[in-house]
């Protein structure tokens, strides 16, 4: 059970006589013992002879050989001071503000690097840090080379006071580190805005992130818990064993989330094809880059921790260089670093300090206090940061191509006091702490009575800071589509006559005319020609767990024979139709999934919305979960384009001719993405979107729109509608889905024969000009 980690359990029992070990045996045993002539306190021998206990079994611990004993000292009452230990809730954060531009070239920079031996350890590194804290950190840490594995895990498990969180509702202990960096930096990398405080996201667009060397991928799980699919995240890690794991993403919805590889496909990041692939790959989907960027990359030093920043160098540098390719301007970007005690760090830091507006380095509540682990923090990227970049590609090239023992050991010629100063304080604050955090290891590990009495009561408050609930994590349980619905919809669902309503067809110009009052209170969808036995305009389902289902005229929930990924607790109306590609012999075409109107989108509801805003939630839903650039990615999902009514005669002018494989001659709508895609209607659906109680006009005084409320007759321009009829004047979902009209192309009672030519006959009532397409041309 999550938080029951007594060390009491671990005690040694006392010591019990040797007649009582005979109860350590089950009956069953001494049942056969005694068939075989065996008496209660004689040895098992002929001549009674042989041991009277049974033989106690040996746990062995790690590393330790058979037999070896634990030294005494491991239980003795050795004691720890807890006032030497700072905790900071929430933490301290310093920023460093540039406020200088960077004017250096390339080629001068390429003078500031320096060769030298290859570097096999950290002692003597000083330059940016006490020496009393370097040292202080490697004897410490050099004491646990004694120390047994498993007991050592249980002493920094004893000690850390925010040990208990653990990985909270998340895959893996990363998601909760980045909860909490992005609650100790006011959410900037769920809610990222600008130095006017204005957000970053523009209205209706995806918040855009990347995760590099990032797998499993607990960081886009946080991002995804918190975003929903109102973000999109491209992820970036070496293939393997540690790959993304989107089938654990529970938090958040993996459909959101888009793992890329690289030109080689592998995933390494030090291949400069890779890094380029990738953010080829990023600017297909958002011209100017991603909002946020994160780095979490690491690998195994077992034995060789004391040098884990020369071994991560590379990986450093490689993180930081891909961010400044797919970071837009003003976007932030995390990244981890170990210890920042070489040239070469530094470096690197001052060169990403010279990208950015501020930066800062930070030790978060989540990372242990005894590793050496701390995250560079960069905020607002800046405008040309071309020289740099190149600059960190040439240095990455050469440490590709190295051969022998010469390695890069420098990048930079310091001559910046005040950032220099920033990171010896940065380094001898977090050197100091994890001092501390090593020695209280080492006091817990000598003395098991030893326990953190602060884990519960830090557990919830940081929960409470970071905005986490505090509950285990638990995998989604799969639900019957009428179980789900009858939850998330409530009282809709109870009487659900209106989920089996038809569309009124526009037999003729009469009932046109009935249904609708005024033209600008309607809009409109083109729907396709029912090329399918699916094709019809249906809902569509995904419960927790489940797969797409649709609603078939039989009344029942039906697997969909295509595979969408379609983010859990949605539900839709929409339509599966063919999108075509080129004209004639050499056409193709694919199935796509269009969504047309929505009630739950990825577990929002918002069934409640205005028609246009709930249009545009589909449109974002969609353009976050597709996947167009996707190497067989044949499955595609898109937002149906609505349109005013009174447009309509814009809509038909946008529409042209195109030849379909069997010849035939259709009017096609273009689509509005890179393939030359194109869709071939075969009617118009409409929707109103205001309440059934209401209906607008052009007022003739003041050539303004007004809306009327029949119920109580009374009149509102929009501007002096009180909230309480505003609230009331747009249709919900089920207000507007049963008013829906449907206009068939086929319907010849609706349409003039004229030599093929596109008929444009208005019909008039009142204020509507209703334009009319001949049958022959759609």
């Amino acid at each position: 059970m999550e938080g029951d980690n007594n060390e009491e359990n671990y005690e040694v029992p006392p010591k019990k006589i040797k007649t009582e070990w005979s109860k350590s045996y089950s009956n069953k045993a001494m049942q056969m013992m005694k068939r075989m002539g065996h008496e209660r306190g004689k040895g098992l021998g002929k001549q009674s002879q042989g041991r009277l206990e049974p033989v106690d079994p040996y746990q062995q611990h790690g590393r330790r050989g058979l037999g070896l004993k634990p030294n005494i000292i491991q239980t003795s009452e050795e004691p720890w001071d807890s006032e030497s230990e700072e905790i900071y809730l929430p933490e301290k954060v310093n920023w460093l503000i540039n406020e200088h531009n960077f004017e250096s070239t390339s080629e001068e920079m390429k003078s500031w690097i320096t060769f030298g031996d290859r570097r096999d350890t950290i002692e003597g590194e000083t330059a940016f840090c006490d020496k009393d804290i370097l040292t202080g950190i490697l004897e410490t840490k050099s004491v646990f080379d004694e120390f047994n594995e498993n007991e050592l895990r249980k002493a920094r498990s004893r000690s850390n006071p925010f040990e208990t969180i653990r990985s909270s509702i998340f895959q893996n202990r990363a998601a909760v580190k980045m909860a909490n960096i992005d609650s100790m930096l006011g959410f900037m990398f769920t809610n990222p805005k600008d130095k006017e405080d204005k957000s970053l996201i523009e209205s209706n667009d995806l918040m855009y992130f990347a995760d590099i060397c990032a797998g499993p991928g607990g960081f886009s799980e946080y991002v995804l818990y918190r975003k929903s699919w109102e973000a999109k995240g491209f992820g970036f890690t070496l293939r393997g064993p540690n790959d993304f794991k989107l089938d654990k993403f529970f938090a958040g919805p993996p459909e959101s989330f888009d793992p890329h590889y690289g030109a080689q496909d592998d995933g390494d990041i030090y291949v400069e094809a890779n890094q380029d692939s990738f953010a080829d790959y990023i600017l297909k989907h958002c011209d100017v880059g991603v909002h946020i960027v994160m780095a979490d990359g690491g690998f195994s030093v077992e034995g060789q921790e004391n040098i884990q920043e020369i071994l991560s160098k590379q990986l450093y540098l490689c993180q930081c260089l891909l961010a400044l390719k797919i970071l837009r301007p003003k976007g932030h970007f995390v990244c981890k670093f170990f210890d920042i005690f070489t040239a070469f760090s530094v470096g690197l830091i001052y060169l990403m300090y010279n990208c950015f507006e501020e930066i800062s380095i930070i030790k978060p509540n989540s990372s242990r206090p005894a590793n050496s682990e701390r995250y560079l923090i960069c905020k607002w990227k800046k405008n040309n940061t071309n020289e740099i970049c190149s600059h960190l590609n040439y240095i990455n090239n050469i440490l590709n191509q190295r051969t022998d023992n010469k390695d890069v050991l420098e990048i930079v010629n310091f001559c910046d006091e005040k950032f220099t100063t920033y990171i010896k304080n940065s380094n001898n604050f977090i050197g100091k702490n994890q001092i501390i955090g090593l020695r209280k290891i080492i006091a817990y590990y000598h003395n098991t009575h030893l326990k953190e009495s602060k884990q519960s009561e830090f557990r919830k408050r940081c929960l409470e800071l970071w905005n986490l609930p505090d509950k285990l994590r638990q995998a989604p349980k799969n639900k019957p589509a009428d179980n789900f619905l009858e939850e998330s919809l409530s009282d809709w669902y109870k009487d659900k006559a209106w989920l089996n309503s038809s569309a009124t067809e526009l037999l003729s110009t009469d009932v046109l005319c009935e249904k609708i009052e005024s033209i600008h209170d309607w809009y409109f969808v083109p729907i396709g020609r029912n090329e399918m036995s699916s094709a019809t305009c249906t809902f569509f389902v995904r419960t927790p767990k489940g797969k797409l289902l649709r609603y078939t005229e039989n009344k029942k929930w039906e697997s969909v024979e295509y595979i969408f990924e379609i983010p859990s607790q949605s539900l839709f109306f929409g339509e599966l139709v063919y999108e075509y590609n080129g004209e004639g012999r050499i056409q193709t075409r694919v199935c796509t999934l269009h969504i047309i109107d929505a009630l739950l989108l990825g577990g929002k509801d918002i069934r409640r919305l205005p028609l246009n805003k709930r249009v545009s939630m589909c449109a974002k839903f969609a353009k976050s979960i597709s996947k167009p650039y996707k190497a067989g990615n044949t499955a595609l999902i898109r937002s149906k384009p609505i349109f005013k009514l009174g447009d309509i005669s814009q809509f038909f002018s946008q529409m042209r001719h195109y030849t379909l494989k069997d010849n035939a001659q259709r009017y096609g709508i273009a689509l509005n993405d890179v393939s030359a895609k194109f869709f071939v209607p075969g009617g118009i659906m409409l929707f109103c979107e205001i309440c059934h109680n209401f209906y607008s006009k052009i007022s003739k005084s003041q050539n303004k729109l007004y809306y009327y409320d029949t119920v109580n007759h009374i009149s509102y321009f929009k501007d002096n509608m009180p909230q309480e009829m505003l609230n009331m004047l747009y249709a919900s979902f089920r207000n507007s889905f049963i008013r829906r009209l449907l206009w068939k192309w086929t319907n010849t009672n609706q349409v003039e024969e004229n030599g093929g030519k596109v008929d444009t006959n208005i019909l008039y009532r009142d204020d509507i000009q209703i334009f009319v397409v001949n049958k022959r041309n759609v």
